[in-house]
């Protein structure tokens, strides 16, 4: 005679108690690529590198958090594979879409002031982007399947973060072109070999 699964675990993970260890854990690696190298940096650069820190834990924050695990009776018994949406454009959100796009811009913008000089184009601007889009949506998917949490992953979302970090990354580019502000954008460029 077959048992009914009885039993059920629902719980919830807040942000902060994965988001601060891992700023910390951020923070010590970046000072430790900063003291093996001769380089001084300014005050500035310190604070591009902690405000990228913030940022790209911040996207974390509001893509994957919070995590709701569901375990047991209450389990959802819906395939992983339909919480994947492949069709790009048709099936598009546009609320989703825009909101996504002016989450990516700043990550552009952190492109600029931490790429050498030698490599400022758009080509690395939409490796990285996408990269780290996939990375998230990845994570959303795995978030769906150990977990059991309501996260999905849509192809709209790659095209629109990517295409976000492109916007951050030439809005700044433009703003580069004024003398004045290219100064003031200068003092917070990092050496790219930090990261």
């Amino acid at each position: 005679m077959k048992m009914e699964e009885s039993w059920s675990y629902i719980a919830t993970i807040d942000a902060w108690y994965v988001l601060g260890p891992l700023f910390v854990v951020y923070l010590i690696l970046m000072m430790g690529k900063i003291k093996k190298q001769s380089e001084r940096y300014s005050v500035f650069q310190y604070i591009t590198l902690i405000t990228l820190g913030i940022y790209l834990l911040s996207v974390l924050a509001l893509t994957t958090f919070p995590i709701e695990v569901n375990w047991g009776m209450y389990k959802n018994q819906t395939s992983w594979i339909s919480r994947i949406n492949p069709i790009p454009i048709l099936t598009i959100d546009l609320a989703t879409f825009v909101l996504n796009i002016i989450m990516f811009i700043p990550f552009g913008v952190y492109q600029w002031l931490v790429m050498r000089k030698d490599k400022i184009s758009w080509e690395p601007v939409v490796v990285g982007s996408l990269l780290f889009s996939i990375c998230i949506e990845i994570m959303q998917l795995l978030m769906y399947i150990i977990f059991n949490s309501a996260r999905s992953v849509d192809v709209n979302d790659l095209i629109a973060n990517t295409l976000g970090g492109v916007v951050g990354f030439y809005t700044i580019k433009w703003i580069s072109k004024n003398t004045y502000f290219r100064n003031l954008i200068d003092v917070f460029k990092v050496p790219a070999k930090i990261l």
